[in-house]
């Protein structure tokens, strides 16, 4: 359980967090040469050719920009093979004005592990968990009521490790994951919830996991309506969660979601009920007529 100490810096941390929209600040273009001290709030865009007076790949948060109307902007160029993690494309010189400020933003806060606010609810802020929620996660699931179904945490060190792959693994490439949710009025983490991704299935799994201390006061209920219309938003019309048939509290709230009993699966001997919940997602829309 951490200090009150170490949880006050913790809040202060969060707080700060919840308040800052923007940390990337601004960019900075560099043809032929390569930037001094690196600052905050920067986002480093990089030609090839200034990406080439590297010995290594930059130490700083740095984008690769590719000229599409040079010769040499084919996918297998040795600049799209550099191991560079972010490529804009553009005609021309970089042009930030031509880049969506939100998807900088994500750029520059993947490169720094700043987590990525998600949504928000009337109470909760719900986004990217990060090492530093692991305090108050262990202190959650430190109460035998909260592992009677979950699955606890690992030892300190794998949890860290598992918390750093599974952003690059899961909320990089999928856009989702299992998020943190705080209490907009003190800060705290008050849980976990969000669209995972379990081997074997192909529709995301809605799971949800809130402390004992703030249950039976509706954030569950709140959070997870919130987290489906994230989903159609984004184009997510079918997700399942599995439950434990024992676990009246998370049959109960799925059915106010919406959810129908699918099936029954067996995950690692343990019998689960299946349930999917089927949501309208709006229509793409058509390409004008000519």
């Amino acid at each position: 359980m951490p200090s009150e100490s170490r949880k006050a810096n913790y809040i202060t941390y969060q707080k700060a967090l919840m308040n800052e929209k923007n940390f990337l600040k601004k960019t900075e273009y560099f043809r032929n040469s390569l930037p001094g001290k690196a600052e905050d709030g920067v986002l480093y865009v990089l030609s090839p050719e200034a990406l080439s007076l590297c010995d290594d790949l930059p130490d700083f948060p740095y984008a690769l920009y590719i000229d599409t109307s040079k010769e040499d902007s084919s996918k297998e160029s040795p600049a799209y093979m550099s191991g560079t993690r972010y490529v804009l494309e553009g005609c021309g010189d970089f042009d930030p004005d031509e880049f969506d400020d939100d998807y900088l933003e994500t750029v520059y806060r993947r490169l720094m592990k700043i987590p990525l606010d998600i949504l928000e609810t009337d109470r909760c802020l719900i986004r990217e968990t990060s090492v530093r929620d692991l305090d108050e996660f262990y202190e959650i699931y430190s109460d035998p009521e909260i592992t009677e179904f979950l699955e606890d945490l690992m030892e300190r060190s794998a949890e860290e490790e598992y918390t750093g792959r599974y952003r690059d693994l899961i909320y990089e490439i999928y856009g989702h994951g299992i998020w943190t949710v705080i209490f907009k009025e003190t800060g705290e983490v008050i849980g976990r919830a969000g669209l995972d991704e379990r081997a074997g299935f192909d529709d995301p799994e809605l799971g949800f996991m809130i402390g004992k201390k703030w249950q039976k006061k509706g954030f569950a209920l709140e959070v997870c309506e919130a987290i489906l219309g994230w989903a159609v938003e984004n184009g997510i019309c079918k997700v399942m969660s599995l439950t434990d048939p024992l676990n009246e509290a998370s049959v109960s709230l799925l059915k106010k979601l919406g959810f129908g009993r699918e099936d029954e699966v067996i995950i690692n001997g343990e019998k689960l009920d299946r349930y999917v919940i089927y949501m309208r997602c709006p229509e793409p829309s058509s390409p004008p007529s000519s």
